[in-house]
């Protein structure tokens, strides 16, 4: 039998999030892990509403670390009806939410969320527009929206029904478009600091979150002086707060997004070598992180321990490339893997090396890690001139791989680690090889 029809991939690892499409979608929701260190972004909100009425946040974080669906999880958490509620948290754990209850109270009939999706356009205009669509503001008269109506209309929102909704939540995604288009066309952004300070007015209210993928100032390096000045003075009004997984959360979620038949009574020696030396060198759970690795099979640990560090590289975007990855049909890429692969294979180092150098080499060229990749290429092509073998080309595939994506892995390319990667051979035949 073959090995696709034992593993796959879980369904909701299978797209991407939209919030303003996504964002009263019950499925939206199916098969979200909320990483620790994104419930603890919540309740940092949270704290600063309540006790500072500072009210303007940006998330800001690489591709695919879950800031969209973070958004409609928080959504459905401070929504007006019991089941969304009890759903979301569930998933972000009821001890968090429960704290996010107290700061940010839903009442009864919960916050009115507005969801917005920047493109390079007027802030103005497309925030009207999402007034709009939401069903919270009427069609504008000939005149269109202009700065002032907008504002107007959100205070009203925010005022409305203070014994039964909490108030209203603005998520801007996709807010570097807006700032990408303003610095192309020299355009103005004010509008967000009038946001920003109108958050800060309206007595817990209103919140307003921007979710970026770069720092703020990165889209206005073009800019002349002054004008990036004002930006800075914009910039902050808002606090800025970092959504990006940790090492051991994306093994996590990669184990939840592979779903298997595979149930061993015992860890693999492969899996017990690579989480013993990722414990000896970040102090971690020794036997949880093998019982991690243990269910992201069939993907060999070294490659599952690769993965995160691999995906947090200038090349990679973070876990939106894990579940490309894992959902990607490209040469030597994981549903390749899977459909030509016996039931007992495992995906291992070299293939995944293999899946890099065919299809992200160029980008991995250009990236920071390209003099580094390179001399790494030039070592195997030099071994295979020479006459090395496929056991020689397993283990100095598998070797560069954890020294090119060696920061914070934990992982270390000891004999031990490098023999577990030489799927065939015998201790002696490894041995004589390295």
């Amino acid at each position: 039998m073959a090995l696709r029809d034992h593993v796959r991939i879980a369904r909701r690892f299978q797209r991407a999030i939209r919030i303003d499409s996504d964002l009263r979608n019950p499925q939206a929701l199916e098969g979200f892990i909320c990483p620790r260190s994104s419930a603890e972004i919540l309740l940092t909100m949270g704290r600063h509403i309540a006790e500072t009425g500072q009210a303007a946040f940006t998330w800001t974080g690489p591709y695919g670390s879950g800031k969209s669906s973070l958004v409609v999880a928080l959504s459905a958490l401070l929504s007006g009806e019991t089941k969304n509620r009890n759903s979301a948290a569930q998933i972000i754990g009821r001890q968090t939410a429960n704290q996010l209850w107290k700061l940010l109270p839903p009442l009864s009939k919960g916050w009115r969320v507005l969801p917005v999706v920047g493109r390079r356009e007027s802030p103005t205009l497309v925030i009207g527009e999402a007034l709009v669509a939401a069903g919270l503001a009427p069609k504008p008269s000939r005149n269109g929206w202009s700065e002032s109506r907008v504002l107007e209309v959100l205070t009203g929102l925010a005022a409305e029904n203070r014994s039964t909704r909490g108030g209203l939540i603005i998520f801007i995604d996709e807010m570097g478009k807006f700032l990408e288009g303003a610095a192309g066309e020299n355009a103005d952004i004010y509008i967000f600091q009038q946001l920003a300070e109108l958050a800060a007015r309206s007595d817990h209210r209103l919140i307003v979150v921007g979710i970026l993928h770069q720092a703020f100032e990165e889209y206005a390096h073009r800019l002349a002086r002054e004008q990036r000045d004002e930006w800075a003075k914009i910039q902050g009004r808002f606090i800025d707060l970092v959504v990006n997984t940790a090492g051991e959360e994306q093994l996590e979620i990669l184990a939840r997004a592979i779903e298997s038949d595979h149930h061993p009574k015992k860890p693999s020696s492969a899996v017990k070598a690579v989480a013993e030396c990722i414990s000896a060198n970040h102090r971690g759970d020794k036997s949880g992180l093998a019982h991690t690795l243990e269910r992201c099979w069939p993907l060999h640990p070294l490659v599952a321990a690769l993965l995160g560090p691999v995906s947090r590289r200038r090349f990679g975007q973070n876990q939106r490339s894990l579940f490309g990855f894992l959902n990607s049909s490209e040469p030597y890429g994981f549903q390749d893997f899977l459909r030509d692969a016996g039931d007992a294979a495992l995906y291992t180092p070299d293939k995944l090396w293999d899946y890099l150098r065919i299809n992200l080499e160029p980008s991995i060229l250009a990236s920071p890690d390209g003099h580094r990749w390179s001399l790494a290429v030039e070592a195997i092509e030099r071994c295979e001139g020479l006459g090395g073998d496929e056991l020689h080309l397993q283990l100095l595939k598998a070797l560069a791989l954890i020294d090119l994506f060696k920061e914070r892995s934990g992982l270390l390319a000891t004999a031990e680690i490098l023999g577990e990667c030489a799927h065939g051979y015998g201790p002696k035949q490894i041995t004589k090889a390295l």
